[in-house]
């Protein structure tokens, strides 16, 4: 039995389908040993190849660096090559950040941002303070204490007897939470709910709060109401409570910005960093935190109590320094905007559809939400795999998209992520859009024959 094309969060590979086997990629496509090419709307497993594929200079950059170090004894050694990405990433987060380190997937840098934070509040005096107040339908990584403080309860499930139960709050998702009400009263209302999950749990308790500044796959793309995030830092900040923004998805251009928080004018405490940092080209991932948090281990002479074998090491370094040129040199944060809102407006036209009841995201981060009832948002039977049917009709077509499941209440619901290389141009856009309607239209009309 042969390993899935794609592996999605929430719809695992068919153990009995025979998937087509890359024999490499280009730009944004891959071409399977056939010749066919796929356009990459899913930037892998996902939005990860944020500057494409089939990368030459990264492939020398590699063996450049192979060839001189390619793992350090960071306990007795550091490297220029370390050194120089580090304060190059630093200059690259919002205004204020001052320090940051590697590790190599979003899973150890989520767990490394939780555990600064931890460690911070007990260098400050705050000894109680160890719970991480988190969201519903949210994937921080895929240890037991990621998911501990994830909330996709699917994922949970079966750890319930390792889990300790960290604080979950509602996702900001009016879409499915906020029916008939205002932006704004919506956003009161998921406010007012953080307060009161802070003062249920106790203020001097909670250490951390964590978010990704718009829910990637495991709902599909979805943003928070207007000056949601400005409100929860605002409430953070009067509890001593540290912001935590998880950019594995979110950063490195994918919103039009270098991170994804800057999209909703705050400025975090701590940034959890992966995925498109290295394009995909190296295992990489990264911690970052603001100049507010490293002065106080600064002034007590304290280092980070962590360690991870391939910690800030060279060859991450050297790629992760490409791809932070790339998005300078390719101007990336202006084709995001440009390609993005000519994708957004293409897939607006989908809401004309039955079986489309949403079209939400950011830049290059994008997501359709498909439902049964159109005026109620019912939501199809897990059992229908209406996502998972027009991922594999959009295959067919020459398209990679993301389906996903659980969005209406973790178990039923579907929805599509629609995430292409941050390098993608119209021509690109134009046939994925074209593609993704066409795929749509064929599974609807499948759904209507078998109402009939």
């Amino acid at each position: 039995m042969i390993a899935a094309l794609i592996h999605s969060m929430v719809v695992c590979p068919d153990m009995e389908k025979t998937y087509p086997k890359i024999s490499h990629g280009e730009g944004s496509y891959l071409y399977d040993e056939s010749g066919k090419r796929y356009l990459d709307a899913s930037s892998g497993s996902a939005a990860v190849s944020n500057i494409g594929h089939g990368n030459a200079a990264i492939a020398d950059i590699l063996k450049d660096q192979a060839l001189k170090a390619s793992v350090l004894p960071t306990h007795a050694f550091s490297a220029s090559v370390v050194e120089n990405y580090l304060e190059k990433l630093v200059r690259f987060a919002p205004k204020g950040f001052k320090r940051a380190w590697t590790v190599t997937s979003g899973t150890e840098a989520v767990e490394n941002a939780i555990k600064i934070a931890l460690q911070y509040q007990q260098m400050t005096g705050r000894d109680k303070k160890h719970k991480v107040v988190s969201r519903w339908f949210s994937y921080h990584g895929n240890s037991i204490f990621t998911l501990d403080v994830g909330g996709m309860r699917f994922r949970r499930k079966m750890y319930e007897q390792w889990m300790h139960n960290f604080p979950h709050i509602s996702p900001a998702y009016q879409y499915r939470n906020g029916d008939g009400m205002s932006e704004e009263d919506y956003c009161d209302q998921c406010i007012n709910e953080f307060l009161e999950v802070i003062q249920k749990n106790d203020p001097d308790t909670i250490a951390a709060y964590i978010a990704e500044p718009v829910v990637g796959a495991a709902l599909g793309a979805v943003p928070p109401p207007k000056d949601y995030f400005k409100r929860i830092k605002e409430i953070c900040e009067a509890y001593d409570i540290l912001f935590i923004s998880d950019e594995v998805m979110t950063g490195f251009g994918r919103l039009g910005t270098p991170f994804g928080i800057e999209k909703f004018d705050v400025i975090p405490d701590i940034i959890a960093a992966g995925k498109g940092i290295s394009g995909g080209y190296f295992p990489l991932s990264a911690v970052l935190i603001h100049n507010r948090i490293a002065s106080v281990f600064e002034s007590q002479m304290t280092t980070f109590k962590a360690g991870h074998t391939f910690a800030c090491n060279p060859m991450g370094a050297a790629v992760g320094n490409y791809v932070l040129d790339f998005i300078e040199a390719r101007n990336i944060l202006a084709n995001v905007n440009e390609q993005g809102a000519l994708l957004r407006e293409r897939l607006n036209e989908l809401k004309t559809l039955d079986i489309v009841g949403d079209i939400r995201g950011e830049g290059l981060l994008l997501g359709i939400e498909l439902v049964s009832d159109k005026l109620t948002k019912e939501p199809f039977p897990a059992n229908k795999d209406v996502s998972k049917r027009i991922f594999l009709n959009a295959l067919e077509r020459g398209v990679i998209l993301y389906p996903g499941k659980g969005s209406a209440d973790g178990i039923n619901g579907d929805h599509i992520l629609v995430c292409p290389p941050l390098s993608i141009n119209k021509e690109e856009v134009e046939f994925l859009a074209n593609t993704i309607r066409e795929s749509i239209v064929l599974v609807q009309e499948e759904l209507h024959q078998l109402i009939l």
